[in-house]
């Protein structure tokens, strides 16, 4: 007589999880970068988000060429978006390709470390297509394809909504309109008074920049120059102090 095989119930085992948001991967972005001890100054984690903001000729295309020179892995595809792109030449030597128009996100491919630059375009009169494909652009392919972007504009009121949300670094040079400036600031968390009181005490070149730093733990927030960090004085007793207006030092 044959025996019936009766079959084991499997205990369940229960997986308690703790009372925390738990950090879960998301495979659109595997590919970010992070603040790493010894990482340069300038190599700032891919994707980054940034406005370069000035008056002519004081450096912004040099700042960004330095940027790109420090990313570190390299950027494997660089694109400048430029309304003049046929006859400019300021880019040929880090073999930019240039680009008339944004592309439409779908266009966007996200398989190699790419950086977008979006040079001195005049987003007021974008068409809404245009416009359409510049807010995804910040808002959702940078983060989900493989995508930095620096953007360059010599007017601070000329800087989309979107751009003034979702940038992380801010480079900023002395413009005629200070207020204009700082009003733009604020969305950096910099209070209007600070940043006239670091563009008085510090900026004295009109190519000398304030660097904010607003990647995810960076350990450089504010900046002259890119390498020169910046932080309030203490203990000084001066007539600006007096008149409760912060003091800023420059630290090597």
């Amino acid at each position: 007589m044959k025996m019936m095989a009766v079959p084991v119930k499997k205990k369940k085992v229960k997986h308690r999880l703790p009372n925390k948001i738990l950090a879960l991967p998301n495979a659109d972005k595997a590919f970010h970068e992070k603040w790493y001890k010894g990482r340069n100054m300038l190599n700032f984690p891919h994707p980054w988000r940034g406005v370069f903001l000035g008056p002519p000729n004081c450096s912004k295309t040099t700042t960004i060429k330095n940027i790109i020179l420090r990313a570190k892995p390299e950027f494997e595809e660089i694109f400048c978006i430029h309304c003049d792109g046929e006859y400019t030449k300021e880019w040929d030597d880090i073999g930019v390709e240039m680009l008339k128009d944004i592309p439409a996100p779908e266009e966007w491919l996200g398989e190699v470390k790419t950086l977008v630059i979006l040079d001195d375009v005049e987003y007021k009169g974008m068409n809404k297509e245009q416009k359409a494909n510049l807010d995804r652009l910040f808002g959702f392919v940078s983060t989900h394809k493989n995508i930095s972007v620096a953007l360059t504009s010599q007017d601070p009121f000329n800087v989309p909504p979107i751009v003034r949300r979702c940038a992380n670094l801010w480079v900023l040079w002395r413009c005629p309109d200070l207020d204009a400036m700082a009003t733009t600031a604020r969305k950096t968390g910099l209070k209007a008074q600070n940043f006239n009181s670091i563009f008085n005490q510090l900026m004295c070149d009109n190519t000398d920049g304030l660097w904010l730093d607003m990647t995810s733990h960076s350990p450089y927030p504010k900046r002259k120059n890119g390498y020169h960090l910046i932080s309030k004085s203490k203990g000084e007793e001066t007539v600006k102090e007096e008149n409760k207006e912060d003091k800023f030092t420059e630290q090597p």
